[in-house]
């Protein structure tokens, strides 16, 4: 067989042809985030368990706002500028392994199978302008860092790995389809206006397919859907959405071998996301000035919603082995496009200020209406975003005879 990386040589002996079928295999794992792009996503992995540990940063002080604008700030419609910058350390176990062989299942047991379980610790931060508000304010956090959520995820190869063990040519085409649950398990601080997890379920399914244009490339394209299940009690006093949008994504990437054992991958990324819709807000940074002293505007309460969002990105990586386990990869992703989610929320006027609803002495008239930023999921950052990961195979014994040999 001729391994992804054609450094490696096919060995004598069919041990050793696992082994290096098997580390070539460390390029088709996946990236961190279910619409990242890297080098052999859709193909097909050798039986095993793989470990991929990542970090990536992105400084978040850069949006498009809801025209599509592209902003110098988090936060568009508070006056000067705001950053929510972002640190997040991955690890994800992969296993691509076959499932009721023996039994002559249809569909199940003449092709491969994948689970992958992804951990993440994020590090979140509130600078500028949204910092002195929440600074300003007893009740409010201005971050909630710490352990994310997990996701989880199983798939099968359409096509592409039904010959696995007697195939002796990397498959020229294969297909692969994921499905995959968001846990809520991360970190939520509710006073906080970025955290490191989401407070609600999320459901993804993925399906993509890879070909081989000429012998030293890959070209892979693929796209998914995301649908979103309530979150009860949105950060930031409901500016963050009550029920976000279902998104879809569609991606396209080209990898290219520039020497043995080095490839470059150029990938795009088109994401869009469905109207979110947030419930009874508390405040807003940028609140209108009470009519006079006595009073105090409070934000009507009602739901709203915004116009959606969408982010384009160009993704550039450069992958390269060290020794015979270990894949080092450096990634650049550039936001090309986008849009923000944003809503217009009145303001009713109280006097005296503080005065109780319904109450004989309470004036309630209306007030301003001012464009509010969602904040969570509603914000598509402009900002440039690196990922540096190591990825290892741990190289499992076969626990099959004839795995990877020829018949």
């Amino acid at each position: 067989m001729r391994p992804l990386n054609p450094s490696m040589r096919r060995p004598r002996k069919s041990s050793g042809y696992r082994q290096a079928l098997a580390l070539a295999c460390l390029l088709a794992l996946p990236a961190a985030h279910a619409e990242d792009v890297t080098l052999g996503r859709y193909l097909p992995l050798y039986p095993g368990l793989y470990l991929d540990l990542g970090h990536l940063r992105d400084a978040r002080d850069r949006v498009f706002d809801q025209n599509g604008d592209e902003r110098d700030t988090a936060l568009p419609t508070l006056a000067g500028k705001t950053e929510l910058p972002l640190r997040e350390t991955y690890a994800r176990f992969a296993w691509t392994f076959p499932l009721f062989e023996s039994q002559g299942l249809p569909f199940f047991s003449s092709r491969l199978h994948t689970a992958r379980v992804t951990l993440r610790h994020v590090q979140t931060q509130t600078d500028g302008a949204l910092a002195g508000y929440v600074d300003a304010q007893a009740d409010l956090k201005r971050e909630g860092s710490g352990v994310g959520d997990t996701t989880l995820e199983f798939g099968s190869f359409l096509w592409g790995s039904s010959n696995w063990r007697s195939e002796d040519s990397v498959p020229g085409n294969a297909g692969l389809l994921l499905l995959g649950i968001n846990v809520p398990t991360g970190v939520y601080e509710h006073e906080a206006p970025t955290n490191a997890g989401s407070n609600h379920w999320a459901f993804h399914a993925r399906l993509g397919t890879a070909w081989r244009p000429w012998q030293s490339a890959i070209l892979e394209a693929g796209g998914g859907y995301r649908i979103h299940l309530r979150n009860y009690e949105p950060q930031f006093g409901g500016l963050a959405p009550a029920e976000q949008g279902d998104e879809v994504w569609v991606d396209l990437s080209l990898d290219q071998r520039l020497r043995p054992g080095l490839h470059l991958t150029l990938s795009l990324t088109e994401r869009r996301g469905a109207n979110n819709r947030y419930e009874d807000p508390q405040f807003a940074p940028n609140a209108p000035e009470p009519p006079n002293a006595s009073s105090d505007t409070v934000p009507t309460p009602g739901t709203y919603t915004d116009k959606g969002t969408s982010l384009r990105t160009a993704t550039i990586a450069l992958s390269g082995f060290i020794g015979q386990r270990w894949l080092l990869s450096l990634s650049w992703t550039h936001p090309l496009a986008g849009k923000s989610g944003a809503f217009d929320l009145p303001f009713t006027n109280r006097q005296p200020a503080g005065c109780i609803e319904g109450a004989a002495t309470c004036s309630q008239t209306p007030g301003e209406t001012v464009t509010v930023d969602g904040l969570g999921p509603a914000r598509s950052y402009a900002s440039d975003r690196f990922v540096l990961s190591l990825r290892h195979n741990f190289g499992q014994g076969d626990a099959f005879p004839c795995t990877g040999c020829s018949r």
